[in-house]
């Protein structure tokens, strides 16, 4: 079945397989949460009348689209505290206040 373009109806191209940075970069923590989230492998597709790029999951990295977290992948940490789980460059829990020792 060939992918038409949201954009403007005409035929979309396939250009390459890529793999897309996941997690986000932290003030405190920097890029280390982007590497521990690692990468979606995503095809890129693209409409030669318009120009728009779109982005397919290749269903190849071993996940399942429904379990598949959109990229919200950031580190986690634990609360020494309360236990509650909290993207680990959180200074400080968002629950209880207890400092995070990670930082």
């Amino acid at each position: 079945m060939e992918k038409r373009c949201p954009n403007c109806g005409g035929g979309m191209k396939f250009i390459r397989r890529e793999d897309v940075q996941l997690g986000r970069a932290g003030v405190l923590s920097g890029v280390w949460p982007n590497i521990w989230a690692g990468a979606l492998d995503v095809e890129l597709w693209g409409c030669p009348s318009c120009r728009k790029l779109d982005f397919y999951w290749s269903g190849e990295d071993g996940g399942d689209i429904a379990d598949w977290d959109g990229g919200n992948r950031m580190a986690q940490a634990a609360c020494p505290a309360c236990g509650l789980i909290h993207d680990l460059d959180d200074p400080r829990c968002p629950r209880c206040g207890a400092k995070n020792p990670k930082i």
